[in-house]
């Protein structure tokens, strides 16, 4: 029989590959990786314009200790400039989120900077969504154009090169401090769903609702609950 778990893993595995059982984290690494995790869910919540939380889970699988699955709220052709900032700003709120508790930062946000960086990137020179203008700099596929020859590396100065490099600088840190801000706002939001995928690690998206309205897992409570009450009851413990 198939059942909703079944699929559930299916999915991951063509995401992100297996999970690795056998790579286990030191327990300082395991608080590391579920407030890494724990941020981007935070920001994820919290943001306007940003995709809706689906999973949140501290289960390594492929070369990621964990991972966020994000969806956009509907379906829709268009990236608008909002929305774009607020993926930006999810992307960096595993970082912000170790510097607010740990006072310092890990190697686990390579691959969010090269998704924010892309991004920002992406506004300044293929969408037109900086102080430069809308000019088209690079297309998609990596080759540089200005009203020149398509097949160009590289026709614009050196002074345009400057000013794209701080459009995109400029896009990352306002995110950056908006991560920073909202994370900041919402740190008793991180501190709940940082412990819980510590206790379960994976959060559903009805579990981070539930969290969000509550503060507390209902279920997860009532189970430790009845393991305490199984184990004052046995005939060990008298």
């Amino acid at each position: 029989m198939v059942i909703e778990k079944d699929l559930d893993e299916a999915m991951d595995r063509v995401r992100m590959g297996p999970a690795k059982k056998s790579r286990k984290f030191t327990p300082k690494e395991k608080k590391t990786v579920a407030f890494h995790e724990a941020g981007h869910a935070v920001i994820g919540i919290k943001v306007p314009h940003a995709n809706v939380v689906q999973k949140v889970t501290i289960i390594p699988r492929g070369r990621a200790g964990g991972y966020n699955l994000m969806t956009p709220a509907e379906e829709t052709f268009l990236e608008t400039k909002q929305s774009l900032l607020a993926m930006i700003t999810s992307y960096l709120g595993g970082r912000v989120a170790e510097e607010i508790k740990f006072d310092t930062v890990t190697t686990g946000a390579y691959n969010d900077f090269q998704m924010a960086t892309k991004i920002a990137r992406a506004m300044v020179t293929e969408y037109g969504m900086s102080a430069l203008g809308p000019i088209q700099y690079e297309n998609q596929g990596g080759s540089v154009f200005l009203g020149r020859d398509y097949y160009k590396e590289k026709n614009f100065s050196d002074q345009v090169a400057h000013e794209i490099d701080k459009e995109v600088r400029d896009i990352i840190t306002e995110c950056y401090e908006t991560a920073r801000k909202i994370i900041t706002e919402n740190i008793t939001l991180l501190d709940t769903i940082a412990q819980y995928l510590l206790d379960i690690e994976t959060l559903t998206k009805a579990d981070i609702d539930e969290i969000v309205k509550s503060g507390k897992l209902a279920w997860w409570e009532n189970q430790l609950i009845e393991e305490k009450k199984v184990e004052t009851e046995s005939p060990d413990a008298a």
